[in-house]
């Protein structure tokens, strides 16, 4: 019988199912290995019989041992042809089983495990290998053609030992008992050994299963454990990008919150001269079309008086004339300076007004993290923060008077 091995193949699916029937019960090699191993066994145990030649009595054991030797090489072959051409193994396989068959079923050579073979390798330590080798050939006797030669008593006493033991002529009067109780004990080891046999073969297939099983539980343990930590490690890496994130987003924001802190009181400031300026132009406003009509008003009321106090045969009074021109220029240097009043506080509140709107689009901008380059920073502070002007206009299209004229003329 095949032999259990602790090593993970055992629980292989088996290369082959030989039925040895009484003749060693049922051999199922798991592997080459394994069967090389149990061929070389069976070698060794009948190896004194090739040692040397006694006859032709045992020609059918030569042949048998020899058959041996080429399932071996079969073996061989199989363990060659294994990785690389899987049908040579199949055929090295199936000829290993054939040659097996042939020497323990069809030629009946002994196996190393059963009674006989162990009352053959007894008597050969008692008697020597010429005696051993004539016991044996009486129970696998040669095939026609080939006889019984003994020249000496040793190659007689194997005969007569195999005969007597083969056909049970020692104690006549126990025969009946001793054969009954040899048959009933034959008949007890061949249903233990077909048992062991099937039962193996169900313990080997179990193994198999479980270890298909154990793969599949250790294959998706690791898949999910392959699974977790790709998973775990993506969930790490994107609460580090969020944690970055806020970070990033809780600087600008302190950095924003810096800035308007920092452009708060500023802010005010133009936010206060806009208002104050948007009034004062609406003031001025309405004072210099207000002073502007008056003179006008004025100016057409003297001219009216003077022409009318001014008999027609007459020229005008001098000093008449007079007082009329330095009222208008009076009234007209008046509306002049209301009206520059007015353009200066109208240029002041739109330069305050873009002030403020600088600073909140500045504040804007640095909170969505758009100014990262201190030189557009500088830029934009250089623009807010410049010298505010004073708001005169210079020239407003107004005609410079007499004496600004003259005045004009002597610094050139």
């Amino acid at each position: 019988m095949s032999e259990p091995e602790s090593s993970p193949a055992a629980n292989a699916e088996p290369l082959f199912t030989l039925d040895l029937l009484r003749n060693g019960g049922a051999f199922q090699p798991t592997t080459v290995d394994e069967a090389i191993r149990w061929i070389q066994r069976e070698q060794a145990f009948w190896s004194w019989l090739n040692s040397r030649s006694y006859g032709s009595h045992d020609q059918r054991l030569r042949n048998a041992i020899g058959q041996l030797n080429k399932a071996l090489n079969h073996a061989s072959h199989a363990r060659q042809y294994k990785d690389s051409n899987a049908q040579q193994f199949a055929a090295a396989i199936a000829g290993m089983r054939g040659r097996l068959e042939e020497v323990y079923i069809q030629r009946k050579l002994p196996h190393s495990s059963t009674p006989l073979a162990k009352r053959i390798e007894a008597f050969r330590q008692e008697a020597g290998d010429q005696s051993a080798s004539f016991f044996a050939a009486v129970f696998v006797p040669p095939d026609q053609g080939h006889h019984f030669q003994p020249q000496d008593l040793s190659a007689w006493r194997g005969v007569v030992e195999a005969l007597i033991d083969r056909f049970q002529l020692a104690s006549a009067p126990q025969k009946g008992r001793k054969q009954a109780a040899e048959q009933s004990f034959e008949q007890l080891r061949t249903k233990v050994e077909t048992l062991l046999g099937k039962k193996t073969t169900a313990y080997d297939a179990l193994h198999r299963e479980y270890a298909a099983l154990a793969d599949s539980v250790r294959g998706t343990a690791d898949s999910q454990t392959q699974a977790f930590g790709d998973a775990q490690e993506k969930r790490d890496g994107a609460f580090e990008t969020l944690v970055n994130e806020h970070k990033q987003a809780m600087e600008n924001l302190r950095k924003t919150f810096r800035e308007e802190i920092a452009l708060r009181a500023p802010a005010d400031y133009w936010e206060t001269k806009r208002k104050g300026h948007r009034t004062m132009s609406w003031a001025t406003g309405i004072l210099s079309f207000i002073a502007i009509g008056g003179s006008a008003a004025g100016l057409l009321w003297l001219i009216h008086d003077l022409v009318n106090k001014t008999p027609a045969d007459k020229q005008p009074d001098a000093w008449r004339i007079a007082m009329v021109v330095l009222v208008g220029v009076f009234a007209l240097w008046g509306a002049r300076l209301i009206v520059r009043m007015f353009l200066s506080h109208l240029h002041l509140l739109t330069d305050a007004a873009e002030r403020v709107v600088m600073v909140k689009t500045y504040l804007s901008l640095l909170e969505g993290d758009q100014l990262a380059d201190k030189e557009d920073r500088q830029l934009i502070l250089n623009a807010l923060f410049r010298p505010a002007a004073d708001g005169i206009v210079k020239d407003e299209g107004i005609p410079p008077s007499t004496l600004e004229f003259l005045t004009r003329q002597g610094k050139v």
